[in-house]
């Protein structure tokens, strides 16, 4: 297949030169459609967030707003990915992923995960970090978590879920919360390198 180089590349974004979008296309799209498809997504979507992708690029090349592009691959896909982060915590997911830590989370938790959060994890981190974590529970917990980051009492919490007492339900609750907790702080010290003890 026929190589180009990074400027060629951003010059037929620039000058919407078919042969070379498409040649972007072939060598970027199924890439992008995985990674969109392992969050949510569908092959629609990752068409949609793959031309948002391209505008982003040809929108900033003619502003003049791009600085050195080493790895095009690696500059599209980057923006693919917070494109679709973006969609996820302000559109279909919006549910999930617009909800913060220090809403659900019990206040001596929640600092000591946020401790070095702010300084350490970008917004696109953030959302991948707590969207990765929520996935992995349970859907029970998933809907538990829900209704707290709603802010339904534990009563109404017992009411929806069909729970047989409140008490159950407190445990329950907690033990949803615990797990998530766990969830982010192993992620962090996957990210970061951070020592939390997770006890």
């Amino acid at each position: 297949m026929l190589q180009y180089k990074t400027q060629e590349l951003l010059n037929g974004i620039l000058e919407n030169n078919r042969i070379i979008v498409q040649h972007i296309y072939d060598r970027n799209f199924q890439s992008i459609r995985k990674f969109i498809e392992k969050f949510g997504g569908s092959k629609d979507d990752a068409l949609d967030v793959f031309q948002d992708g391209i505008i982003v690029i040809y929108e900033q090349l003619k502003s003049g707003d791009v600085k050195q592009i080493n790895n095009f691959q690696g500059y599209l896909f980057s923006i693919c990915k917070f494109k679709w982060f973006n969609i996820l915590r302000d559109g279909k997911f919006s549910e999930i992923t617009n909800i913060e830590l220090e809403d659900i989370l019990p206040s001596d938790e929640y600092e000591q995960i946020s401790e070095r959060w702010g300084e350490v994890m970008i917004k696109e981190e953030r959302v991948k970090v707590y969207f990765n974590c929520f996935m992995e529970l349970t859907s029970k917990c998933q809907q538990m978590i829900r209704y707290v980051a709603h802010g339904l009492d534990i009563e109404d919490i017992a009411t929806e879920m069909n729970f047989s007492s409140v008490t159950y339900t407190y445990r329950k609750r907690q033990l949803c919360l615990n797990k998530l907790i766990e969830l982010v702080k192993q992620r962090l010290n996957q990210i970061n390198g951070i020592s939390y003890d997770t006890k």
